[in-house]
C-alpha cells in the first residue's frame, strides 16, 4: 500500500450508518479501512468516481517501469486526474517531474508543496496568466511552451521586467496540426529566443493527439515514429546551428509503449495510462483489465422494458465519444454490473439500453467505464479509492474545473 493512502483527507463528506450522503459538513477521513470495516461503494450516494486502488498502483509501476526500461525520462501528465496525491505516487514511483496543461493545475502542485519540476505544455501569451505564470517560475522549476516569435517576445519580456530568467521548451509540430511548429522551422524560432537573456531554451516537445484516431495499434505505431522523428530531426537540426537542446519530449498514452531513448528522444508525457479507458482499450492499448476509474450510478427509472436511466449524464461523463470522430465508440461508456448499453446522455440523466428481460431495477447500483478519464476527473471532485469494493481512501481532486 503507498503511503499517500494513509494521508488524512479533510473533505467535505459525511459519514452516516447508510454511508456517504452529505456534501455540507467536513469529515477527517484516515485511510478507510478496507476488507469488512471498509464502506462498501454500492452505499456511496452517486454518481460517485471510483478508483480501483490495486489497478492505479500497477498502472503507475509499469509505466515507471517502462520508461526505465528503455531510458526515458516520465513527466506524466496532470491532466488525466487533477490529484496532487496520485501526481505524488507518480513521483515517487520515479517521475522526473510534471506536465500541466493549465496554470491552475500548476498552482494546485504548489499550493500542496509538490516542488518537482513543472511543464506547462500550453501557450500563455496574455495577461493575466502571463504575470501568474511568472509568479510560478520565480524561484522553482517552471518551463513554459513557447511556438513563435511573438510568444517568445511576449514572455521575454514579461520576465525581464520580473528580473528572472525563464526556462522555456519549443512545440513542435509532428502532425496533430494544432499548435507547434513544424521540425524545419525550429531552429530559426530557437536563434529569436536565445536572443533575449531572459529566456533559456531547455528543450523541446511535441504531442501526436492524431494518435488518437488511430483504428489500431499498428497505426499507432505508424504514428508514433512520425512524432518521434519530429521533435529528434527539430532537436538535431537546432543543436546543428549551435544551439544546445537538452530534452527531446514526446508521447501520449497510446504511443508510449513505442517510444525510446535510442532515436534520440530524453522523455515521454503521457496522462492516462494512471487509469486507462475505454478509448485505449478501443486503440488496443490495454485490455479492460487495466482501467482503474469506474463511475458509479443508481437507476431512477425503469420506464420501458428495454430501458433504463441512471442519475449520471453529460455533467458527469462529457459527451465523449474520442478526440475525433474516426473514433470507434459508439456508447458514451462501457456498462459494468449488467447488461446493457450507455447510449443517450442529457445533463444529469444516462439512458441505458437493456435486455426486455433484464431484472435491472429502480434503485439499483452499476458501474460505468468512462470513454475519456480526463474529461470525467475534471467534473468530479473526489476520488473514492476502492480495494476488494471497499473504500479505503477519499483522493481530493483538486484541480478539478481547472481550465485557466
Amino acid at each position: 500500500m503507498t503511503a499517500w493512502l494513509y494521508y488524512a483527507l479533510v473533505y467535505e463528506a459525511t459519514l452516516q450508518p447508510s454511508g456517504v450522503t452529505g456534501t455540507h459538513v467536513s469529515e477527517t477521513i484516515e485511510g478507510v479501512g478496507g476488507g469488512e470495516g471498509g464502506l462498501d461503494w454500492t452505499r456511496l450516494d452517486t454518481p460517485a468516481l471510483l478508483v480501483d486502488l490495486d489497478r492505479l498502483d500497477a498502472n503507475i509501476a509499469s509505466m515507471a517501469a517502462r520508461s526505465r526500461s528503455v531510458g526515458l525520462g516520465l513527466r506524466p501528465h496532470f491532466k488525466t486526474h487533477k490529484s496532487t496525491a496520485i501526481a505524488r505516487q507518480q513521483l515517487t514511483a520515479g517521475a522526473v517531474g510534471i506536465t500541466v496543461a493549465k496554470l491552475d493545475e500548476a498552482e494546485a502542485l504548489v499550493r500542496a508543496g509538490i516542488d518537482a519540476p513543472i511543464l506547462v505544455a500550453f501557450q500563455i501569451v496574455a495577461e493575466p496568466k502571463l504575470g501568474r505564470a511568472i509568479r510560478l517560475a520565480a524561484g522553482r522549476s517552471v518551463t513554459l511552451a513557447v511556438d513563435s516569435a511573438d510568444g517568445a517576445a511576449l514572455l521575454a519580456g514579461s520576465a525581464a521586467a520580473a528580473g528572472i530568467t525563464l526556462d522555456v521548451s519549443m512545440e513542435i509540430d509532428s502532425g496533430l496540426r494544432r499548435c507547434g511548429v513544424p521540425a524545419s522551422d525550429a531552429p530559426a524560432l530557437a536563434r529569436r529566443i536565445t536572443e533575449y537573456g531572459s529566456l533559456r531554451l531547455t528543450g523541446m516537445f511535441t504531442h501526436a493527439g492524431q494518435s488518437y484516431a488511430a483504428r489500431d495499434a499498428r497505426e499507432v505505431e505508424v504514428i508514433a515514429a512520425a512524432e518521434t522523428s519530429a521533435v529528434v530531426d527539430a532537436a538535431q537540426a537546432t543543436r546543428a546551428v549551435g544551439i544546445p537542446v537538452d530534452t527531446v519530449s514526446a508521447g501520449s498514452t497510446p504511443t508510449a509503449r513505442f517510444l525510446d531513448s535510442r532515436s534520440g528522444l530524453t522523455e515521454m508525457r503521457p496522462g492516462t495510462y494512471v487509469f486507462y479507458d475505454n478509448l485505449q482499450v478501443a486503440l488496443g492499448t490495454v485490455d479492460t483489465d487495466r482501467c482503474a476509474l469506474s463511475v458509479a450510478a443508481t437507476v431512477v427509472s425503469r420506464p420501458a422494458p428495454d430501458r433504463a436511466v441512471i442519475d449520471a449524464g453529460s455533467k458527469t461523463f462529457g459527451l465523449d465519444r474520442g478526440a475525433h470522430s474516426s473514433s470507434p465508440l459508439m456508447d458514451f461508456g462501457r456498462v459494468l454490473d449488467v447488461a446493457g448499453s450507455l447510449v443517450r446522455l442529457s445533463e444529469e440523466h444516462g439512458v441505458l439500453e437493456v435486455p426486455a428481460d433484464s431484472s435491472i431495477a429502480v434503485g439499483d447500483r452499476i458501474r460505468v467505464v468512462p470513454n475519456h478519464v480526463c474529461t470525467v476527473s475534471n467534473l468530479g471532485r473526489r476520488f473514492y479509492g476502492l480495494r476488494g469494493g471497499a473504500v479505503e481512501t477519499i483522493i481530493p481532486i483538486e484541480a478539478s474545473g481547472a481550465v485557466h
